[in-house]
């Protein structure tokens, strides 16, 4: 028997991540998902917590908008709660595994596979959930099914949300509870305290719901202890009761001190955890408001976006009569979440699908068809009516579920006599299961954030006050505008050009439809394939001990290896998708350039806020060594912790990979270029299509070093004179690493001359083998605009091939006028340039 249900749970997780993979979009889609996914990237390659990697998400429409909040020190760390990012640490890894072979799979897409299988173990978990209540394994397949295909659990499955870790972590804490007050055993309170941490851990909010599981269970505690008729019962023993006590609150108090621990770690308070309660966010909204937005609302009502959930509110009254403790549980979280999020500021959550913060509810909302279902799957089909009517009207007899005369007399056969309300029942549930999965899978098949965007044209934002923006289709009159709706409109307009299928898209002008064939056959193989065993399974469970032997164990391993073969066929071919660019183009061949020559020692920012999702995907498989990477705005030093932060990288790290998007050279919006200007030493600037790869030195090479005298005049044919004073640059430098050098001059005269400095490091032979070409203040300014008889500064890179053999070069420097035929500057002596010193080159250690 056991071994039956094994097959059939690994059968059930193995279909539902089959089928999440196949309709995954490999990409986000809004930027709630990149705030968590960050926190797990910087974790994964460098054991670190921030998400300096999109510093640009905090400058947004209003404060209370932003994904995070600063530290003491400048770096931004996400708002939402870690457990989502840290769990999905070790899935990162593994494929992290397969992305440094450089086989073209992508570190983020494999990376957002994750939830798929967050949420299938969801809906194998609420299948155990349904046998401690005493339902067939065949209504728990049933169960995890509606789940899976016919809930909103669907489309948050391939996204990188937090909610179906609380959905998972929640049902744990229930199912910990149930199988306590079942068999016994502190275990089964420890799983329910790890449930609950993680719950905790994943929205701090959950605490509510918490308090509601921890007063269930110590009412059921007490009434089994009162109850107790023998000395193997739960609650037998005030040690008993004090060991499950303690085996709960261990890991909450942990996962609360760990939490504590982390909000200390980056804001220095264990009580601040990021949210931005003074800028607006809150619980604020209207509590009518709120309810009718996240229940009935076209908008975001939860029963548009999963009809199924009418017939579990329908089923609920004879599942209440057969399970009233476990209903009125049910019942009390859903009344305290509901009333929670109803008051949330945006309790629409954003640009998401349907009642997202509804999304952990929605296992405890399935569980009541369990009564509608286990009729039509009760194993022994065979069974004459009055026996398949016992087994259901009282599931708790059936061996090693206890339970009292009064809980028995209490649910009663009021239920199973209604035989007529019992088939319309049945029959409503199976059409609104049939409407669920087809509005899940309007939901997976087309962008939604695409509607979302549509919906603001039609309802228009005040962006003088973004926080009073109200959510649109909220009246009953605006039905048509329901994003239910809306994916079929999307589908009108243009199925392919609004796929969100991570196999299917439309590229070029005019769009041409690119499908990943190979994804496609291997994907239905494997879905007719896991079905076929599900059909075995199903039939099997009619007699499951005669039926075991029949379960080899090559079935068991061909069921795992169906789903793997799916997601690596998967990520092997998503990689293609033209969102993340094209291999040895553009962004990607700026990552390749940088993942050839990069030293521990090198740090990656970016002013590229629109392709954030490029060197996430490919930079941590290209790289062999993993560096920080901060993502700015233009107009980021306007504010005062990005100069904190850029003032720490120049000290710590001796290279800046500086990387910009459409933006030219010198651009006056782009404040973090300015900045570099002033404080590093550029060396190399190369456009990539529409990137720009900037190689910047930083000073820490200099450290030590002291400035050396010159002292020589550089005279021009039009009068200009320049006397270089002195210069500091390093007598080492490393082979692929750009040499700083900082030169302080003085103009002796005004001059209308614009001139240019050169910078070269020559052989034995005088040789250029490196150089660099710039205007005074990398190119920020002009000779003709400096004034005269100040002492000045200018700051140069040269970059040394990686390729450059061991041994002594000569630095060089000069000025030339490109309106005088290039003709340089020279010394009194004679010399067209001025020596700046030898430098030993060395390979990289």
């Amino acid at each position: 028997m056991q071994r039956t249900r094994t097959f059939g749970l690994l059968v059930l997780i193995a279909l539902l991540v089959t089928i999440y993979t196949l309709t995954n979009s490999s990409r986000f889609h809004i930027i709630d998902e990149v705030s968590l996914f960050a926190v797990t990237e910087s974790q994964a390659l460098r054991g670190a917590i921030d998400t300096n990697a999109i510093a640009w998400t905090q400058w947004v429409n209003s404060p209370g908008e932003v994904l995070g909040a600063f530290g003491p020190n400048g770096d931004v760390y996400s708002k939402k709660g870690p457990a989502p990012a840290f769990l999905a640490v070790p899935w990162y890894l593994l494929f992290h595994i397969f992305t440094e072979l450089n086989i073209g799979l992508g570190q983020l897409q494999t990376t957002l596979l994750w939830n798929g299988i967050v949420t299938a173990a969801t809906a194998a978990l609420l299948w155990l959930t349904a046998r401690q209540l005493g339902y067939s394994d065949r209504t728990g397949m049933a169960l995890g099914l509606l789940l899976g295909l016919a809930t909103i659990a669907w489309p948050y499955a391939n996204q990188f949300f937090g909610e179906p870790l609380s959905a998972l972590s929640l049902l744990t804490l229930f199912y910990g509870m149930m199988a306590w007050r079942r068999n016994g055993g502190w275990w089964w309170m420890a799983l329910a305290g790890v449930g609950a941490g993680v719950a905790l851990a994943t929205v701090t909010a959950h605490a509510v719901l918490i308090l509601i599981f921890a007063g269930w269970g110590a009412f059921e505690g007490w009434r089994h202890f009162r109850c107790a008729s023998s000395p193997t019962a739960p609650g037998n023993g005030v040690f008993q009761a004090l060991a499950a006590m303690a085996a709960f609150a261990t890991p909450v108090l942990l996962a609360a001190a760990l939490l504590m621990l982390y909000n200390f770690v980056r804001f220095g308070n264990p009580f601040d955890t990021g949210y931005h309660f003074d800028a607006g966010e809150g619980f604020t909204n209207p509590l009518l408001a709120g309810l009718w937005g996240l229940l009935f609302s076209p908008y975001r009502g939860v029963f548009w976006h999963t009809p199924l959930l009418i017939a579990s509110l329908i089923a609920f009254v004879p599942f209440a009569q057969r399970h009233r403790s476990e209903a009125t549980l049910i019942a009390l979280l859903s009344v305290a979440l509901v009333t929670l999020y109803s008051l949330w500021w945006m309790w629409w959550g954003g640009f998401a699908w349907g009642p997202r913060f509804l999304t952990p509810l929605t296992p405890f909302w399935v569980l009541p068809l369990a009564v509608v279902i286990e009729p039509l799957t009760a194993q022994g089909i065979s069974l004459g009516k009055k026996k398949r009517a016992q087994a259901v009207r009282n599931p708790d007899t059936r061996p090693g579920i206890p339970s009292s005369p009064k809980e028995h007399s209490e649910r009663g056969e009021q239920f199973p006599s209604m035989h007529p309300l019992r088939t319309a029942l049945v029959w409503f549930t199976g059409v609104m299961a049939l409407l669920s999965f087809i509005v899940q899978l309007a939901a997976v098949s087309v962008n939604f954030v695409n509607y979302e965007i549509q919906l603001r044209s039609l309802y228009p934002t005040d962006w003088s006050d973004p926080l009073r923006y109200g959510p649109p289709a909220q009246s009953l009159t605006d039905f048509s505008n329901s994003p239910v709706f809306g994916q079929f409109k999307l589908m009108a307009q243009g199925f392919v050009v609004n796929s969100d299928l991570g196999w299917l898209w439309a590229e070029g002008e005019p769009p041409q439809t690119v499908v990943l064939w190979l994804v496609v056959l291997i994907g239905a193989a494997a879905v007719m394939t896991l079905a076929s065993f599900l059909a075995l399974w199903w039939r099997m469970t009619v007699a499951p001990q005669k039926n075991t032997e029949s379960i080899a164990a090559p079935t068991f391993a061909l069921v795992v290896l169906v789903p793997a073969l799916v997601i690596a066929t998967w990520a092997g071919e998503v990689g293609r998708q033209p969102h993340y660019g094209r291999k040895d183009i553009g962004y990607r061949a700026i990552i390749r350039d940088i993942c050839r020559t990069v030293s521990p020692t090198d740090v990656f920012v970016n002013v590229a806020p629109n392709s954030y999702q490029i060197p996430m995907n490919w930079m941590p498989g290209e790289c062999k060594i993993d560096i920080p990477t901060y993502g700015y705005a233009l107009d980021s030093l306007r504010h005062p912790e990005t100069e904190r932060v850029l003032n720490r990288l120049i000290q710590q790290y001796d290279r800046i990979w500086f990387v910009t998007s459409g933006v030219q050279p010198n651009d006056p919006d782009n404040t973090l270029e300015r900045w570099l200007a002033d404080h590093a030493f550029k060396a190399i600037d190369t456009w990539y299509e529409d990137y720009r790869l900037v190689q910047y030195a930083t000073a820490v090479r200099l450290s030590g070093v002291e400035e050396r005298p010159i002292n020589q005049a550089l005279l021009g044919r039009r009068a200009e004179q320049i006397t270089i004073l002195a210069v500091r640059s390093p007598s080492v430098a490393i082979a692929g690493k750009p040499i700083p050098i900082e030169i302080r001059y003085r103009l002796e005269t005004p001059t209308d001359q614009n001139l240019r400095w050169f910078v070269q490091l020559l052989s034995g032979q005088n040789i250029p083998l490196a150089l660099l070409d710039t205007g005074p203040d990398d190119n920020y300014t002009v000779f003709s605009a400096l004034p005269a008889r100040e002492e000045l500064i200018e700051r140069a890179g040269v970059l040394v091939p990686a390729n450059m053999p061991e041994g002594d070069y000569l630095l060089i420097a000069g000025l030339y006028n490109p309106d005088d035929e290039g003709a340089r500057l020279v010394t009194v002596d004679g010399p067209d340039f001025v020596s700046l010193g030898a430098v030993r080159v060395v390979k990289q250690p």
